[in-house]
């Protein structure tokens, strides 16, 4: 009997996004997949690739397109941290035939980008996942629980914020904003509004303020950002980022506000969450902030425990959701849809601070609003 495992390739560019999160390495140990390929113009970084893989010279490819041509994988990762690239390699693995793809995140540059990369997917049955490795950690899914099961009450607000350190402002929006924005989303249900103000020395923004990005984001522009959603749950969702805002403990990550309690979830970290099981306005005495686990509440964390290693555990947990999508023929749990409103939310802020005006679904302008 042959080997039944989906055949994946990896895509970096080392020196310009390099392998992102080790994006390439989530799919070890994975029982369903094994890594079969690898491309990256750069000859040093292909060749530590292929030694990471255990590959053949001849699985090893300068070109992308020709990996994709010659491999014809089932899965392909897109590896990179610099965003300049993905719209263009997803839509060629989708034309390609892949069956998968696994992108770092940001997705793509403009709502525009990512209708194409959809519309591709769409046509070849593409399922096409982002690693928001934090809505696969056990933590959250137990966050979510809490909220469905009425723990914090009705949920009013869903406040969230940028690391706020020399990126703060339209790259903070952009780099780590993505995350937080996905989790707003997620929790509080598509967005139906946009009204914000970004701010460039303390006055408004205009689109000769633009700048290309780093990291291949495309125009950013603002030291500060702060922006307001109306979700379709019901609940406002807030995001707010100021340039070196001095923060020895960055406020980056989102709360819940509910009628009866709150629930904070800091990105990345161990434990992720905690709940306060009485309303943030309550000030008569001292509630403390409970953690949360994947076991629940009170959960005791070990104060030793690897936090890289905890997130890469996510990462795989997105890597075999998306092998499970394929093979199930669903929507994965953060998928290209999820992707597409992230991206739309970034751009509705920007159109909003340079218009002056309440931005509304659907966006109608797919291109970039600064450009």
């Amino acid at each position: 009997m042959g080997d039944e495992r989906l055949r994946v390739a990896v895509i970096g560019r080392t020196g310009r996004g390099d392998y992102g999160h080790a994006i390439d390495e989530l799919f070890r140990e994975q029982p369903g997949a094994v890594v079969v390929a690898a491309a990256d113009e750069d000859a040093a970084g292909l060749t530590k690739a292929a030694e990471r893989h255990a590959l053949e010279p001849a699985a090893a490819f300068a070109d992308w397109r020709k990996m994709l041509a010659e491999a014809k994988p089932d899965v392909v990762a897109i590896c990179m941290r610099h965003i300049d690239c993905h719209a263009e390699m997803a839509i060629a693995a989708a034309e390609a035939g892949a069956r998968g793809i696994l992108m770092e995140k940001p997705f793509v540059r403009t709502p525009g980008e990512a209708d194409a990369v959809v519309a591709a997917c769409e046509k070849s049955g593409t399922k096409l996942t982002l690693a928001f490795v934090n809505r696969h950690s056990g933590t959250y899914a137990a966050v979510r629980e809490l909220i469905e099961d009425g723990r914090i009450g009705r949920v009013l607000e869903l406040r969230a914020r940028g690391k706020e350190d020399k990126r703060g402002g339209g790259e903070d929006l952009w780099v780590l904003g993505s995350h937080v924005l996905d989790l707003m989303a997620d929790l509080g249900g598509a967005p139906q509004w946009c009204q914000a103000t970004v701010t460039a020395g303390g006055r408004p923004i205009t689109k000769a303020d633009a700048v290309a990005g780093p990291e291949g984001i495309g125009l950013i522009a603002g030291d500060a950002v702060a922006a307001m959603f109306g979700l379709a749950d019901g609940p406002v969702g807030s995001f707010a980022s100021v340039r070196d805002a001095g923060l020895k403990q960055p406020a980056f990550g989102i709360t819940i506000v509910g009628t009866t309690g709150a629930i904070h979830i800091r990105p990345d970290h161990v434990p992720q969450a905690a709940l306060r099981e009485a309303p943030l306005w309550r000030t008569d005495k001292d509630f403390p902030w409970l953690p949360i686990g994947p076991g629940g509440v009170g959960e005791e964390v070990a104060g030793d425990v690897d936090r890289a290693a905890e997130r890469v555990a996510w990462g795989r947990r997105a890597a075999a959701d998306l092998l499970d999508a394929i093979v199930s023929d669903r929507e994965p749990e953060t998928g290209m849809y999820a992707g597409r409103t992230v991206v739309e939310m970034t751009a509705a802020v920007y159109a909003s601070a340079v218009s002056g005006e309440r931005i509304t679904w659907p966006l109608v302008n797919r291109s970039h609003p600064l450009a």
